[in-house]
């Protein structure tokens, strides 16, 4: 019961964060940030029958904070997590990007996005999302065999109204920001969806 009422508060300062960044985006200046929670913590079951979609899979998920009308997933499976971007009825996945690509898989091992504290949502002046950034941490292999450095990148995901798109990697939250606040017709890989034939 006390996990419930600590969501529905962060939902309620949700709600808050993002009225402001609404209100202070209403003249139409550039793209404002609204950060949610990506932590345990922060993130609750979802619903029944969206566990059940994960569960046949074999994997595990959890629901985090996310501006209408998206809802944000966190999906995991052994030491590798990633996640989901829900609108309506479609979600899209960066597992494929995040599990299975080749330019995260040479930068190390065990992708993960469980181990970030937040998601950044990029919002336009009418506070409608555009883009929602994670941090991705990896295992690189050590050179020595002695002992693994951790290689961070930011995963930008650009959203429209029937997309959602892999934007690319970037080394630092600026370099990640200006991909996201590209034009949103610029789209150079659209995620999949999942479950597919949805």
């Amino acid at each position: 019961m006390v996990a419930a009422a600590s969501i529905q508060s962060l939902w309620l300062l949700l709600a808050a964060a993002l009225h402001v960044a609404t209100c202070l985006a209403a003249d139409g200046s550039e793209l404002t940030s609204l950060y949610t929670p990506l932590s345990l913590s922060g993130c609750a079951a979802p619903s029944p029958e969206v566990a059940k979609a994960y569960a046949a899979r074999d994997l595990a998920v959890e629901e985090c904070p996310a501006p209408s009308p998206y809802r944000l997933f966190v999906v995991s499976t052994d030491a590798r997590s990633w996640v989901d971007v829900r609108r309506n009825d479609r979600t899209w996945s960066t597992e494929q990007r995040v599990v299975y690509s080749q330019e995260v898989l040479a930068l190390g091992q065990f992708p993960n996005v469980a181990g970030s504290n937040r998601a950044e949502w990029r919002l336009n002046q009418y506070g409608r999302p555009r883009a929602l950034i994670v941090r991705l941490k990896l295992v690189a292999p050590p050179e020595n065999a002695r002992e693994a450095a951790t290689v961070s990148r930011l995963l930008v995901i650009g959203l429209s109204d029937d997309a959602a798109c892999d934007l690319g990697l970037a080394r630092s939250n600026e370099e990640a920001r200006q991909l996201a606040d590209k034009s949103p017709d610029s789209c150079p890989t659209v995620l999949p969806v999942f479950p597919e034939g949805n």
